[in-house]
């Protein structure tokens, strides 16, 4: 009997599972189609001399070994790890200090609130195309205004000087990209109690003291989730620069999938595509790299 009754068991824990499976399974298929095989062609034609139209040759780890001596492809990786970094340091305190204004209360906070977020709705090469045209130098309308308020005598060369274009590219990505992790700061902060910040200014802590010692450790989880995704999603930009640098001047700007998408697409040029699909893999093991780290120390801080 007992042994009946354990078959009985396992043959439903299987229709379960097979039941689970199939449940999956609408979801599995595209992911398949549309993330899995293209990594997989990726890692495949990385080992293959092949310029899309020609028969792929097989040459081995000869496209990682360019990698390895490519100055200019560290040079991008480097500039891509720069603008990272200067706009982690503009959106992340941005978004929070917007996020913990409007969740402390502010007239209007609804509306503040969908005008931060609007940024993030257009699509960044749309946002591209519009800076390029505010940003020009000739009859752009930030130097226009500049000029009248007389707080320059000479137009700024915002995208044609190497150290300009960078910073206007980190000004412009921040100004897009701020709005979502407002709303994702505010979200965390709905989570902290309110009781427990009102005790404490009934106990004489003020503002300051609330939001570091009480707000900052109960939304720490929240913020290692944004600023993970925050460095993803900066480390992979492409449309934002493709249009309003297209990483000049002189590959000032060039970053790691602009620069990867000259060798698979740029029509001055024999495409690559097999040292093209192996700059591809290097950058995705680099943004997995900078994930993992940032995993890591953040584990370590808690």
């Amino acid at each position: 009997m007992p042994r009946d009754r354990h078959r009985t068991s396992r043959g439903w824990h299987r229709r379960e599972d097979a039941v689970g499976y199939l449940m999956l399974l609408p979801a599995f298929v595209p992911y398949a189609i549309f993330a899995v095989v293209p990594i997989a062609w990726l890692v495949y034609y990385s080992f293959f001399r092949w310029n899309g139209f020609t028969d792929p040759e097989f040459i081995g780890a000869e496209n990682y070994a360019r990698i390895l001596t490519d100055g200019e492809w560290w040079a991008s990786v480097w500039t891509t790890l720069k603008f990272a970094a200067g706009r982690l340091l503009i959106e992340i305190p941005l978004g929070l200090v917007l996020a913990y204004v409007l969740f402390r209360g502010v007239r209007g906070g609804r509306i503040l609130r969908t005008f931060y977020f609007l940024p993030h709705v257009l699509a960044p090469a749309i946002i591209g195309v519009i800076f390029t045209f505010f940003l020009a130098e000739v009859r752009g309308p930030v130097n226009q205004i500049l000029l009248r308020l007389g707080i320059i005598d000479a137009p700024i060369s915002f995208l044609g000087d190497a150290q300009n274009a960078l910073v206007s590219l980190i000004g412009v990505g921040s100004w897009t990209n701020v709005g979502i992790i407002m709303l994702l700061f505010f979200a965390g902060l709905t989570q902290v109690p309110r009781e427990l910040m009102e005790s404490a200014a009934v106990e004489g802590a003020g503002e300051r003291q609330i939001f570091l010692h009480i707000v900052l450790p109960l939304i720490a989880p929240m913020t290692r989730v944004v600023v993970l995704i925050t460095i993803i999603g900066i480390l992979r930009s492409f449309d934002i620069v493709k249009t309003l640098t297209d990483g000049g001047p002189a590959g000032a700007t060039d970053v790691m999938f602009t620069h990867i998408y000259r060798y698979f697409f740029d029509p001055q040029a024999v495409p690559q595509m097999g040292y093209a699909s192996a700059l591809g893999v290097a950058a995705s093991v680099i943004v997995a790299i900078a994930a993992v780290l940032h995993i890591r120390l953040s584990r370590g801080q808690r």
